[in-house]
């Protein structure tokens, strides 16, 4: 909204709502907002844990990651809170169950017993644990103040030593793989074979947690760079000098929580351009303190010394005086200049030409692979089929080797020798072509990493995602079976998010682990006209055939995660121990939840932020500004590139350049375009974005 006033400023008054802050925030951490809420506020669920980095299933010989719980044999752990304020919480561990099992888990949290009956009792609606013998996550409820600050003592046994129990512990001689240094181990699991009267220390941790319902004590919200003056949804930007800036925001802060803004201001539109402020707090309706120009990025920072409270921000308003500069006298006709999308999470991506990569690129000859691939979508399909065929020997979950996974052998005519199938899966484990196919994209790149997923009653699926520049987004790929999905309507290959979104959107209420949506909805109904598809190519066996076909997969699209860095081949560590082989317990991961899906409990990371699962890359941003010279305009650039190389643009329909950023755009009378553009390390071009003014 613009009103005038009689000193010839005019002031310029912008607000967003919660939706709207949440969604095109440039950073979100600690946070939440559901679709059906109308405020941001703390993250609600916390998880105190000391056996994510040694949980899984081993490749060590001699390891075995479950525990008989019988007879006599009891466990003892340690858990420390520094606050156990919460609205609730439990217990979360991860067991196998014995066919048939009549045994009762009895837990004693800081003496207090709490007891788990075998699961036909407990939990009768979670089939899963009953006609499944894949391990799985349990819960049970903790008494109202059994839980207590500092150390907090956790005992378990079978009641009468009945068997029929086998929990999950973590050994201490895979803890480096899951965690960064220095490895420090917490030694707080002990191991009585006597009843209680006599304990040592256990061979690693149990994995057992404590979820927490509670919110977390800090978040931030970052907005991303606005424009005071009113113009920030134009490619093209007038002489417009910013007086002054007041910020107002609707909030509610139930001591002891707080809700601060601070803000930071500058003449160009990227805080990295130089030229900024530093951050300043804002006073409600006060003018920003040490204004340097028209581009602003504010930041509220949530914290609460209460976990069971938390400060909600429901609006923020901007309200700038603005001396409107002389009007530049152009038209746009036309353009492409799509926002950047960028994760709340550091994800680093991987070096191209890291000498895993560079090996992997010589020793499978993958430039012949892609050689003649018209399009970079093409070069990736062409990579997605030979990650399929290749042939895979003696694989292990650490490290990332895939070089020493495969197994090179050439035939007579010296030709690497590719695998033929009698059905279509391919064989190994869905995690090691995966991985294979990450490696290889990368190697050319192309950003690639691996994802997982599943549903609760079903095993799940390793996969792996791709950026593509041909379709400007992820897409989701399975070197299992050669396929991808796609929409229907528009035919554009879909990411693994928008997969899941056409599963809940069937789903008849919100999925929970002791009603999960496998046991309790039709199945063959679920799946009726849907409005994605698989591409099949051109194979003898259709990815749909058999028992584990690409419709009996689209059913796990519930949960799913990522490892949230891609420069896994370069860094060895911090990875899972195992992924798929158990049931998914490392901590690091990235989850995705919702409303339909919400928060694991016994995970720490999550979102329900598209551009926090995908960020868009090599995709560049321009901002054109009017100069003195009414025929002149200054551009900016900005883009997310990994192994950014440089910035090329080119006018009307001349060549392609080399450019740096800013640069002055001459134009000349009647039409003028640009192009901008971002080229990798690797060579690829990135996404086009581009604008056609009249002049």
């Amino acid at each position: 909204m613009t009103t005038e006033t009689g000193t010839g400023l005019r002031t310029i008054r912008q607000s967003w709502e919660a939706e709207a802050l949440y969604a095109e925030a440039e950073s979100a951490a600690g946070l939440w907002k559901g679709d059906a809420e109308e405020e941001i506020h703390l993250f609600r669920g916390e998880v105190a844990e000391n056996d994510s980095p040694g949980s899984g299933r081993s490749d060590e010989p001699g390891i075995e990651p479950f525990a008989q719980l019988s007879g006599e044999t009891m466990f003892r752990k340690r858990l420390h809170l520094d606050d156990p304020a919460c609205h609730g919480a439990q217990l979360a561990f991860i067991a196998l169950e014995a066919e048939e099992n009549a045994a009762t888990l009895c837990f004693s949290v800081n003496g207090r017993e709490v007891r788990r009956p075998p699961s036909a009792e407990a939990a009768p609606g979670a089939r899963q644990y009953q006609e499944l013998t894949w391990s799985r996550w349990y819960y049970v409820d903790i008494p109202a103040g059994a839980l207590r600050p500092g150390e907090n003592e956790i005992t378990v046994r079978c009641d009468g030593g009945s068997p029929g129990w086998q929990l999950m512990v973590a050994d201490y001689r895979d803890f480096h793989k899951g965690m960064e240094d220095p490895v420090v181990l917490p030694h707080a699991t002990e191991r009585s074979d006597d009843g209680g009267r006599t304990w040592s220390e256990e061979r690693g941790e149990l994995v057992l947690r404590l979820a927490l319902d509670r919110y977390r004590l800090s978040g931030r919200l970052l907005s991303p760079v606005l424009d005071a003056a009113g113009e920030g949804g134009s490619v093209v930007r007038g002489r417009h000098r910013v007086e002054s800036v007041r910020i107002a925001w609707d909030a509610d802060t139930p001591e002891p929580a707080a809700l601060d803004l601070a803000c930071r201001s500058g003449a160009r539109p990227c805080p990295d351009a130089g030229g900024w402020s530093d951050w300043q707090p804002c006073e409600a309706g006060r003018p920003v303190a040490g204004l340097r120009g028209r581009y602003l990025q504010w930041e509220a920072r949530f914290r609460t010394a209460d976990p069971t409270l938390t400060p909600a921000l429901r609006r923020v308003e901007m309200e700038a005086d603005v001396l409107p500069g002389p009007e530049p006298g152009l038209r746009v006709a036309q353009s492409r200049n799509p926002a950047i999308l960028r994760s709340s999470w550091e994800m680093p991506h991987e070096n191209p030409r890291c000498r895993p990569l560079v090996q992997l690129r010589r020793a499978c000859e993958l430039d012949a692979v892609v050689a003649g691939a018209q399009t970079e979508f093409e070069a990736i399909q062409r990579l997605h089929r030979w990650a399929y065929h290749i042939p895979l020997g003696d694989c292990r979950h650490f490290p990332w080797d895939v070089l020493s996974w495969i197994h090179l052998e050439r035939g007579p005519d010296c030709q690497i020798v590719m695998n033929e199938y009698s059905q279509r899966r391919r064989d190994r484990m869905c995690l090691y072509p995966n991985v294979v196919l990450v490696a290889a994209l990368q190697s050319f790149g192309i950003p690639a990493r691996h994802l997982n997923f599943h549903s609760e009653g079903m095993t799940g699926h390793e996969i792996a995602e791709v950026w593509s520049n041909d379709h400007g987004k992820w897409i989701h790929l399975d070197a299992t079976r050669d396929y991808y999905w796609y929409d229907r309507r528009t035919l554009v290959p879909l990411d693994t998010e928008e997969i899941h979104r056409a599963l809940v959107d069937r789903l008849d209420r919100v999925e929970r682990w002791d009603r999960p949506y496998l046991f309790h909805q039709d199945l063959e109904k679920l799946v009726e006209d849907l409005p994605i598809a698989y591409w099949d190519g051109d194979y003898e066996h259709p990815c749909n055939a058999g028992e584990h076909g690409a419709l009996f997969l689209f059913r796990s699209f519930c949960h799913f995660r990522v490892v949230p860095r891609f420069d896994v081949f370069s860094r060895q560590r911090p990875l899972p121990v195992s992924q798929g082989t158990e049931v998914w317990s490392w901590d690091g991961y990235l989850n995705w939840a919702d409303d339909q899906v919400p928060p694991l409990p016994h995970f720490s990371h999550h979102t329900n932020r598209r551009s926090d699962f995908y960020p868009t890359l090599n995709q560049t941003r321009m901002t054109a500004e009017s100069t003195a010279d009414a025929m002149t305009l200054q551009v900016h650039l900005e883009t997310e590139t990994p192994d950014f190389a440089a910035y090329e643009s080119r006018f009307g329909r001349g060549p392609w350049r080399e450019t740096t950023a800013p640069f002055e755009w001459s134009l000349r009378p009647g039409m003028n375009t640009l192009e901008v553009r971002s080229r990798n390390g690797s060579g690829w071009t990135g996404v086009i974005s581009s604008v056609s003014l009249v002049a």
